[in-house]
């Protein structure tokens, strides 16, 4: 038995140590992980937030020059076919930044369940060293007549 106790409690000290320095690690590695996807998700926000305002003055000025246009034509700006084409244009900048926005959230969520797969995963780890441990000491206390618990 002294044997088995041993060797358990060594193989117990040597699983578990082991598991806190992997767990300790895998928090670390999993703190990394999170912290990368919350910068490519600000810079996706970011370029977003850049292009919407983009879009929004280049529209500014195409609906301004377009009022110019009708002007030197003669052609009240507010008046039916006008008024149509301008508020078209501003509709098809809404469409866009829609679906910019719409592809954007995607990105985010792919970013999102990757990072999520990679924190589960890392932190899995060191759980499977603890449990592979204590496999481990009850492996070493069977023996071919069963469990030998008390070396013989």
């Amino acid at each position: 038995m002294a044997e088995f106790a041993t060797l358990a409690l060594t193989t117990a000290i040597s699983t578990g140590l082991s598991a806190v320095q992997q767990q300790a690690a895998a928090k670390q590695q999993a703190a990394q992980v999170e912290t990368q996807r919350r910068q490519q998700v600000a810079q996706i926000n970011q370029q977003q937030e850049i292009e919407t305002k983009k879009r929004r003055e280049q529209l500014r000025q195409a609906q301004a020059a377009q009022r110019a246009r009708f002007a030197g034509g003669g052609i009240n700006a507010s008046s039916g076919s006008a008024s149509s084409l301008l508020s078209g244009l501003a509709r098809q900048v809404d469409e866009a930044i829609a679906d910019t926005g719409s592809l954007n959230k995607l990105r985010i969520d792919g970013i999102n369940s990757s990072a999520a797969a990679q924190r589960s995963s890392l932190l899995s780890k060191p759980r499977e060293t603890l449990l592979g441990g204590f496999s481990d000491i009850l492996t070493a206390g069977i023996g071919p007549k069963g469990l030998n618990l008390f070396g013989k």
